[in-house]
């Protein structure tokens, strides 16, 4: 699997296994991770296997919102250890974002939040296809409310919140992306990186 990851980081788009390898590389020895995606989860359970007892909590279960109030609880806890969120964005837009950014700045909580954005609901698209195969949405390859467009400027929130916020697309681009957000995490900072993956819905239906 981690070959596999590796190999990745030479095709375009960017790929889940390979911010998650990246990531598996920068992680400090007492680094907690937080996760709370759906469809990114299995390279996110397989790949991140050098994280200790205790240092990843699942955050979603049977549902979604809690991922980073989940984060900030972790830090609160082990203010001494770096927390990483790593969210969807279809997760990301079921938390309270404002309160939770707004938190991390107020409480000297800082987290870096990874934001795999394929700009739209992947698992609801999924489960359409699944129990309805020959529906409407796949005959048509028209899937109603599964797209997150146009795509929001995900790093002005963390900015907004006196954090570190910044965009990558491009495979290359990745460790030094999360290395930054680390280093802020480091200063006392709230950090987001949004990492643009193949969308959900290329029509943008």
């Amino acid at each position: 699997m981690r070959a596999e990851a590796r190999a990745a980081g030479g095709r375009s788009p960017i790929e889940t296994r390979w911010i998650v390898h990246e990531l598996g590389e920068l992680l400090p020895a007492d680094a907690i991770v937080v996760d709370e995606t759906i469809t990114h989860r299995l390279d996110v359970v397989r790949i991140l296997d050098r994280l200790g007892p205790g240092a990843f909590f699942e955050a979603s279960y049977g549902g979604l919102g809690v991922g980073l109030g989940t984060a900030l609880g972790v830090k609160a806890a082990a203010p001494e250890r770096t927390v990483v969120a790593t969210i969807g964005d279809g997760a990301f837009h079921y938390n309270p974002v404002p309160a939770s950014f707004g938190a991390a700045q107020e409480h000297a909580l800082p987290i870096l939040v990874v934001l795999f954005d394929n700009a739209g609901y992947l698992s609801q698209k999924s489960d359409v296809a699944k129990e309805f195969p020959d529906g409407w949405a796949v005959r048509t390859g028209r899937f109603a409310g599964t797209s997150i467009a146009p795509r929001p400027d995900y790093p002005a929130l963390a900015r907004a919140y006196g954090g570190h916020g910044e965009t990558v697309a491009a495979p290359g681009e990745v460790r030094a992306a999360l290395a930054r957000g680390l280093a802020a995490v480091a200063r006392g900072q709230l950090a987001l990186v949004h990492v643009v993956l193949a969308p959900v819905d290329p029509a943008g239906a």
